[in-house]
């Protein structure tokens, strides 16, 4: 219906099959979330598809000239075959054997592994279900807990509305919502009211049918998704969290005693590290020492040689603070000569 409605007339006639086989492929994923190229698998839900946690959610497009591509791949892998073979002929025609002939076999794709086996577990699926009936639409206990939340739902769904009603004498009905408290002229028209005005309280009350089947199938489900819990595990760890294990009895196991085998091994590791360094830096130092002492032993010979022409500095220091001057000389009068 889909291709007449794109193709109407004689066109679909003229129609490419590569056409045909994309506008097929794209109706499965938008329509029914059904992933074609990576094994025909089906998403459950749109969510899966829009955060790319299915394959659904990814977008194939053709690859151009793929015809030819896979043609060429495909003649490269029958020639290796065949030279294979031919190989494998001459080793046995060599050691006297003769060599059979077979045809060379193909490997099968990754993507024609997958389809294979999605359509063997969709035949098989098709198979149990032709077995129990048209009316088991998944199997019997499924279908049995199913038929009970919808008895459950429309017990639920007539007493709510009995519940949320007040009749007057005079026939007439009024919600019992404390912020509607509306009068109708009779029941008939206050049930369509409670179902068009407040039907998100009823879809909450018919929601509690399911809690029941819901937890006995939690407790029954071996690998449950279950947020972890917060032990406390002293003041070295804190707060740790635990995964919840178990079907009827649920149960948390204590992470401390993993952790503190595991803070041992790693303060062993620690301590052996810390000794290694230890081990090296005095091994650096006792080097270091053994160096200064051959020089300092080769200082001392030096010191033992005088050389005459070494020219020795000599610190000299001069101080001012007691100096013995001698007296200064006196001074001879000169006579003054007698004209």
């Amino acid at each position: 219906d889909l291709l007449f409605l794109l193709y109407p007339g004689n066109e679909l006639q003229t129609v490419d099959d590569e056409d045909i086989l994309d506008i097929t492929i794209a109706y499965l994923r938008r329509v029914h979330l059904f992933s074609f190229y990576n094994g025909c698998t089906a998403a459950i839900g749109v969510a899966d598809v829009l955060s790319f946690s299915h394959p659904a959610g990814t977008i194939h497009l053709r690859l151009r000239d793929a015809d030819e591509i896979l043609t060429k791949m495909a003649e490269e892998k029958a020639n290796q075959a065949v030279s294979a073979m031919a190989e494998d002929g001459e080793e046995k025609e060599d050691s006297g054997g003769a060599a059979e002939d077979a045809k060379p076999v193909a490997p099968k794709d990754m993507l024609v592994t997958r389809l294979n086996d999605s359509i063997a577990k969709a035949l098989e699926h098709g198979k149990v279900l032709e077995e129990q009936g048209p009316s088991c639409l998944v199997d019997a206990e499924t279908d049995a807990i199913a038929h009970s939340i919808e008895v459950a739902e429309k017990e639920t769904r007539e007493e709510w509305i009995e519940n949320h009603g007040i009749h007057d004498e005079d026939g007439r009905a009024r919600c019992s919502f404390h912020f509607c408290r509306k009068l109708f002229k009779d029941k008939a028209f206050l049930h369509k009211h409670l179902l068009k005005k407040h039907s998100d309280q009823l879809r909450a009350e018919c929601a509690k049918c399911h809690d029941g089947p819901m937890m006995a199938t939690w407790d029954s489900d071996i690998c449950r998704p279950v947020p972890s819990v917060l032990l406390d595990c002293g003041s070295k760890f804190g707060l740790v969290p635990s995964a919840v294990k178990g079907s009827d009895q649920p149960s948390a196991a204590d992470p401390e005693p993993e952790l503190w085998r595991k803070e041992q091994a790693r303060m062993a590791e620690a301590d052996r590290l810390h000794r290694e360094r230890m081990a090296a830096q005095r091994a650096a130092e006792e080097e270091m020492r053994r160096q200064q002492e051959e020089a300092n032993v080769g200082e001392k010979r030096k010191s033992n040689f005088v050389d005459p022409d070494d020219m020795v500095e000599e610190k000299v220091e001069l101080s001012f603070v007691e100096v013995v001057a001698p007296p200064p000389k006196k001074k001879k009068k000169k006579k003054k000569s007698l004209l």
